[in-house]
């Protein structure tokens, strides 16, 4: 049976807490894992699909913190 993952809150800390818990996992960085999942070296499993969308988050996150941290400065 399929697991169900419920949808759930996660900061940006939580985000590096579980991409560096993939990197220990597995042995590399996620730099150097997305470079091997974007030539399809690494297949497409539950846990390798699931590092390459946290790190998704991670990336489209960093830019809204900086933009959120630079309207909040500027709010002041």
């Amino acid at each position: 049976m399929d697991k169900i993952l419920k949808p759930q809150r996660v900061d940006f800390n939580e985000l590096t807490r579980m991409l560096e818990s993939f990197e220990r996992k597995f042995g590399y960085s996620t730099i150097e894992f997305f470079n091997r999942y974007s030539e399809g070296a690494l297949g497409d499993d539950d846990e390798i699909m699931m590092w390459a969308g946290i790190y998704h988050l991670y990336l489209t996150s960093l830019p809204v913190r900086k933009f959120m941290r630079n309207d909040l400065a500027l709010a002041e």
